[in-house]
């Protein structure tokens, strides 16, 4: 009974871990939604400026990439997102890199010590409404990464990552943008990406999700386990089990 017992126990945490992988997570406007004004700061430039990205796309395709956090799997499909881009500007595509930060100098100053591992000609800027980023936007702090694909104004596809993965993501993200300027073959965004980050398809970037423990079973565990539960119960239950 010990041994049912703690293998019940088990069975649960995986089930709940299970569950929590498959809730979905949001952030930013969904698609179909009107893509507020979007005021970005280009620290890059010769001359600080800022660049409203929705008025200058005036209802042409859009790729934004919202940065919540800076890790390396980020930073690649960052860049790698930011080369498609520049393969579809004569389809009319606007896109940006917009950087969360409490503190703009401090990413600003961090923004031009890495400069040469960036693209060239692409914008990286930063938004001054700090770490929540435009309020109009209902971006989402606990993700590393959001990514909009839009046209005429609204959003057509929206990526609220994570654990960005380059090899994961990357296509989706991709095939999003092909769709909204013109359509078209999808690019290799692996090949769009630096040396450092195309060695990530050598490696599963997620923990696979555990499949869901059927509803029965799962009913006969909390039987088990509850302190309410009658002796008999606890046999009946454990029977089922087994």
């Amino acid at each position: 009974m010990k041994l049912i017992l703690s293998v019940a126990c088990l069975l649960l945490v995986g089930l709940a871990e299970a569950r929590a992988d498959e809730e979905p997570v949001f952030s930013g406007p969904q698609p179909g939604e009107t893509l507020p004004p979007l005021k970005v700061r280009n620290v890059l430039a010769e001359e600080a400026t800022d660049v409203g990205l929705i008025e200058k796309a005036d209802g042409k395709p859009v790729l934004l990439v919202f940065f919540h956090k800076r890790t390396r799997p980020a930073f690649g499909l960052a860049n790698a997102l930011m080369r498609l881009a520049k393969t579809r500007e004569k389809q009319g595509l606007v896109s940006g890199v917009v950087m969360l930060t409490d503190d703009p100098t401090e990413t600003g100053n961090w923004m031009k010590r890495i400069r040469n591992l960036l693209p060239k000609d692409t914008l990286y800027g930063i938004s001054m409404d700090g770490a929540e980023g435009p309020g109009a936007y209902g971006l989402n702090r606990e993700v590393t990464l959001t990514v909009l694909v839009g046209k005429e104004g609204k959003v057509t596809a929206n990526f609220a990552l994570v654990q960005p993965s380059l090899p994961n993501d990357g296509p989706k993200i991709a095939r999003a943008v092909v769709d909204v300027t013109g359509g078209g073959k999808v690019p290799d965004i692996l090949s769009l990406a630096g040396n450092r980050m195309r060695d990530q398809k050598k490696r599963p970037a997620q923990r696979p999700k555990q499949k869901p423990l059927p509803e029965e079973l799962t009913g006969m565990l909390r039987r088990l386990i509850n302190k309410e539960a009658s002796e008999e119960d606890v046999s009946t239950a454990a029977k089922g089990i087994e």
